[in-house]
């Protein structure tokens, strides 16, 4: 009989499979969980080497899997100037002034988690360079706004890059202008690359320390995988260096792009580079693996870049960011690059905030599938934020999923209701009527732009939310049972990645998180700790 590494006994294991069964403990050998059961059934693993933990009540719960978490992005998000809590000019100044004195001199300032909503005092004009011109001292100065679609840089920034009024607008992308028609500091989506593609390379060494310091944070809250949607190849050679070391500790599904910070792309030039490097979805371990492509379709609702079939409170309906002189020429581009990803047997995932963008990003699915069918493709919309309710079905038909993120709904509210109004905003990230269609459905924080709390997530849609604009409308609540697989079980899927985590059976992966407290009765489950991180069977957090 095989002796287990590891037992944890005297709980309340919650396992997530099939019947989502609730047992008393789980035994490991090696990187794999070999038996889950009753203290006395898994008790007859346990042999002089085994460590055995008892659990006095705790809950155990599958590692969780945040589906759409841009891990590099965050780890660096961490040390950039904090202006998630900045509420006013003054104090933007005064957190810029601060951050300088921590810098050598040269050094760009860079600043993390604006909001337009939280600083009122920008003005009836918006946002302008000069705010950061008073206290930079020239020194070049970006500042990413929370949703990671704009950035609003210095006069200094500006000038380095060579941005001035007669800059045209790259293909994806705005330069704010005032009246004069001069820059107002404010880029839009692709236009932001103008500057931020200047900005000082970090060492090789600074990148995955950055990279391994994100992952200490995340195992912290328990979470043992992430779909990384953005991942170019400087950064896949990254993660694969730190494979090789030894260092990671989250396993990482990868979504590829060639262009980023610049959402836009050819067909031509995807082809190219789908041809040159050869990948397909499935390639790598269960460490790091290659997961599909990440194409984006349209902006933010937040900033009137995303794409919908009613207008903006201020007019408008934005458009895709695909290459195009107009909205039939994008859509036609956006068809094309879905069907080459699905040609070279990648998946793709598409971010897409506007209804209009959702279905357009679904004719080019389901025609790309159709000219050449791939039925285990698993290809899904990003956010899937606005929904008309004509789509689900289709969704569903098709069996295209969506990556939802519940936690902008705290953190993203104020702003994205004041462009759509509450109404339509009270209906975002639709999670239950989706499942209700019969539609795959994931959760995930999107971090940076959100921390990564999934149990915020699974309070937010099971109808606790911690704001206001969060409150989901009865209809859209989902149980706790849905909301815990949105983060483990469905997840996993995602990656076809179902038969080896995701799940607290025999033969997965032994991906486990201890909490205080069960989540199937806890009062309030955004306070659950997680008091252990247990990856391939090892402690990690």
């Amino acid at each position: 009989m095989v002796t287990a590494d590891l037992v944890l006994r005297g709980g309340r294991v919650v396992t997530v499979d099939e019947h989502f069964t609730i047992a008393e403990a789980v035994a490991v050998a090696g990187k794999e969980i070999i038996a889950v059961g009753t203290d006395d059934s898994v008790s007859e693993l346990i042999g002089p080497a085994t460590q055995v933990i008892d659990l006095d009540g705790r809950a155990v719960l599958p590692g969780i899997n945040d589906a759409h978490l841009h891990l590099a992005m965050f780890g660096q998000s961490r040390r950039n100037a904090d202006l998630t809590t900045t509420d006013s000019v003054a104090a933007l100044q005064a957190l810029l002034r601060a951050e300088a004195l921590l810098r050598p001199d040269g050094d760009w300032l860079v600043g993390e988690g604006w909001r337009e909503a939280n600083i009122a005092d920008f003005g009836a004009d918006g946002p302008h360079r000069s705010v950061l011109d008073e206290v930079t001292d020239g020194r070049p100065t970006v500042l990413h706004h929370a949703s990671r679609h704009s950035v609003l840089v210095n006069t200094a920034a500006l000038r380095v890059a060579g941005v001035d009024r007669r800059t045209p607008d790259p293909v994806g992308g705005i330069i704010v202008r005032d009246a004069a028609g001069e820059p107002t500091g404010v880029l839009l989506e692709s236009a932001g690359v103008l500057v931020t593609q200047h900005a000082p390379a970090p060492t090789t060494a600074d990148r995955l320390d950055v990279i391994v310091d994100g992952m200490r944070v995340l195992n912290s809250l328990g979470i043992t995988s992430v779909t990384d949607p953005i991942v170019s190849p400087e950064l896949l050679r990254d993660y694969a260096v730190l494979h090789q070391q030894g260092r990671l500790t989250v396993r990482v599904n990868t979504l590829l792009h060639w262009d980023w910070p610049s959402p836009s792309t050819s067909a031509e030039r995807l082809t190219t580079m789908l041809r040159n490097t050869g990948v397909a979805t499935g390639i790598g371990d269960d460490w790091l693996r290659i997961g599909g492509v990440k194409l984006f379709a349209d902006g933010v609702p937040s900033h009137g870049t995303a794409w919908l079939h009613r207008p903006y409170l201020n007019g408008g309906f934005g458009q895709l960011v695909t290459q195009g002189g107009d909205d039939d020429a994008r859509h036609r581009e956006l068809m094309d690059l879905i069907e080459t990803v699905h040609r070279h047997r990648l998946q793709a995932q598409i971010h897409v905030t506007g209804d209009r963008a959702a279905d357009a990003a679904i004719d080019g699915i389901i025609r790309a599938q159709q000219a050449d069918p791939w039925p285990q493709a698993r290809h899904a919309l990003i956010h899937g934020t606005l929904l008309a309710d004509d789509t689900l079905p289709r969704l569903a038909e098709h069996q295209i999923g969506v990556i939802t993120s519940s936690l902008m709904r705290a953190q993203s509210g104020a702003t994205i209701s004041a462009a759509i109004g509450v109404d339509r905003w009270s209906r975002a990230f639709p999670a239950g009527a989706l499942l209700a269609a019969g539609v795959p459905v994931a959760d995930s924080s999107d971090a940076p732009v959100c921390f990564p709390d999934w149990r915020r997530g699974l309070a937010t849609f099971v109808g606790a939310g911690a704001h206001p604009l969060a409150e989901v409308p009865p209809d859209l609540r989902l149980t706790r049972e849905q909301a815990i697989r949105l983060w483990t079980s469905d997840a996993a899927y995602f990656e076809h990645a179902e038969h080896r985590k995701g799940s607290i059976t025999a033969g997965r992966l032994a991906d486990l998180v201890v909490l205080d407290r069960d989540p199937m009765t806890a009062p309030e489950l955004a306070d659950l700790t997680p008091e252990l991180t247990i990856v391939g069977g090892q402690v990690v957090g």
